[in-house]
């Protein structure tokens, strides 16, 4: 029996509605990627240990691991910007992502020549430290100890005592910036106008600090080093230096 407010349907309609179908109902929605899963991802694409990144974006060197072990933590603004250039990605990416990673637009053509692959070179190159950019001011000792290993150059594939360092500071800027990784060939003589990392005694205990800048001249009493910003040249008494070594040039490490 039909009651008196009964819903009434034209005829020849049924008196139920299909619901809407969902083909993507039953499958469980993507989590989006977060800072650190980014973070995370450039340091395998570039091959990186989350200490040598942290040296790189002249950090310190247990920031980067401190931040991805804690996944409520935001890096502030000098850090974010810092690691943004470490990681050769925009600001913009690390904290939202999106279809590119690239930090830097140019113009410039790519080199007709074929880089090697990745896993052609070698990943035996010793970091040992940073070198200051500006002398004995905060200039750290070069040890034996390694920090890290990076790619081994191709026109360096027999070089023996090859290692890397980080610069720190800014006193070799545009040559040389925070955090550029650099290689040296302790057995290749350097001449005047080269590029050279040399460490020398600080202390009666035998302490060195390292430091870079250009090779300007050499006597029998004192070597003179050039430094870029702001241009000056130190003289070092030359029984304090203990090392003089080469910094390869771009020619160098790829044998052109």
């Amino acid at each position: 029996m039909a009651t008196e407010n009964a819903e009434i349907f034209p005829p020849r309609q049924q008196n139920f509605f299909p619901l809407t179908q969902n083909d993507g109902a039953d499958r469980i929605p993507h989590m989006s990627e977060t800072l650190h899963d980014r973070i995370r991802k450039r340091l395998e694409e570039l091959n990186l240990t989350p200490a040598a990144a942290s040296l790189k974006a002249d950090l310190s060197k247990e920031m980067l691991r401190k931040l991805l072990a804690n996944p409520d933590a935001m890096p502030s603004g000098k850090s974010l910007t810092a690691l943004a250039n470490a990681l050769e990605v925009s600001e913009q990416w690390l904290l939202s992502g999106g279809e590119t990673t690239s930090a830097v637009k140019t113009d410039v053509r790519p080199a007709s020549s074929t880089p090697p692959m990745r896993h052609e070179m070698s990943n035996d190159v010793p970091v040992r430290g940073t070198a200051a950019g500006s002398h004995l001011g905060g200039a750290f000792q070069i040890t034996s100890d390694t920090i890290d290993f990076v790619r081994r150059p191709p026109a360096l594939i027999n070089v023996v005592n090859l290692y890397s360092l980080y610069v720190e500071g800014s006193s070799m800027e545009p040559q040389y910036s925070p955090g550029d990784l650099i290689f040296i060939h302790p057995d290749k003589p350097p001449r005047l106008g080269d590029a050279v990392v040399i460490q020398c005694q600080v202390d009666a205990e035998g302490h060195a600090e390292a430091t870079i800048g250009i090779l300007s001249r050499r006597s029998a009493e004192k070597v003179t080093i050039r430094k870029h910003n702001p241009p000056a040249e130190i003289d070092l008494p030359r029984e304090t230096v203990v090392t003089i070594h080469k910094v390869l040039t771009n020619n160098e490490l790829f044998g052109i």
